[in-house]
């Protein structure tokens, strides 16, 4: 997450729409028409398959893998390569649920990967979850309630430092403010969510498709955006959005610093979820 519609899209001038549509009338509809998606050509072999939304939340693993290939395909960006004795492939699926949706079932049709991982940044919902703890759910769960287990299942009480396993809550908003945070915690009595797992796991089940999770704390929970970016964030428009960051652009030119070291910290942040990624990578049953 990280604020990331302004770190790793605002700049581009893209909008980001407030509300995603339905998770279950979009999956539904992709699973229906995976079939027909084919595009009849061969594929490179792919043990892996690790789905990021952004390429600021991919580049730390992309960063590490050999003979990397990249392509931009019709529903996302591709990298294909090695990595850590593994065919893997890479995808950045996009922002929203439709988006992340029909990437994940393109992937599947595409590649018919061993393992697909959801991964990524999540923001904590509780003082005790810091920036930087490595998260790996047993049971996903949407904002409607509904519950998926997952790969890799680890017992909630055995907890190490640095790292979560109790259930992780996906919601289609944007968590920038703690009291946003604070209302999701109680509604879902979840410690840390994200914004795609729910829709990639439900994705992989009706597709009978073996799946895990695998993120990185981002955004602590009493953490808050710079006012620059809360007022491009609180523009309704892509016009606004942009207008309100070129207004900042000479208004606020010493906000522009902070939301340039929160993207170095950002990578910083990708860097580390790729090396806990590396060693769950190893040791997936193919």
């Amino acid at each position: 997450m990280l604020f990331r519609f302004l770190v790793a899209n605002m700049l581009k001038t893209q909008a980001q729409d407030a509300v995603r549509n339905k998770v279950e009338e979009i999956v539904t509809d992709q699973v229906r028409n995976l079939e027909e998606m084919k595009q009849g050509r061969e594929m490179p072999p792919c043990d892996v398959a690790i789905v990021f939304a952004n390429h600021l939340e991919a580049t730390g693993v992309v960063d590490q893998m050999e003979t990397v290939v990249s392509t931009q395909c019709v529903s996302f960006v591709e990298h294909a390569g090695r990595w850590r004795g593994r065919d893997v492939v890479v995808i950045e699926a996009g922002d929203t649920w439709r988006q992340v949706a029909k990437a994940v079932t393109d992937l599947i049709n595409m590649h018919q990967p061993n393992w697909v991982v959801s991964a990524g940044f999540a923001s904590s919902l509780c003082t005790e979850i810091r920036k930087g703890t490595i998260v790996m759910p047993g049971i996903i769960r949407d904002v409607k309630g509904r519950r998926l287990e997952v790969g890799l299942q680890l017992a909630s009480d055995s907890r190490q430092r640095g790292l979560y396993t109790g259930d992780l809550v996906s919601t289609p908003e944007l968590l920038e403010t703690p009291s946003k945070r604070k209302k999701l915690a109680e509604e879902s009595s979840a410690q840390v969510a994200d914004m795609e797992s729910a829709v990639v796991a439900e994705i992989c089940r009706q597709a009978k498709q073996r799946c895990l999770a695998v993120r990185v704390v981002a955004e602590a929970f009493d953490e808050k955006p710079p006012e620059l970016m809360s007022r491009i964030l609180k523009q309704g428009t892509a016009a606004g959005k942009l207008g309100a960051l070129s207004k900042g652009l000479f208004t606020q030119a010493s906000q522009l610093k902070e939301m340039w070291d929160l993207k170095n910290e950002a990578y910083k942040t990708s860097e580390r979820l790729a090396d806990f990624l590396a060693g769950v990578v190893r040791q997936l049953r193919l």
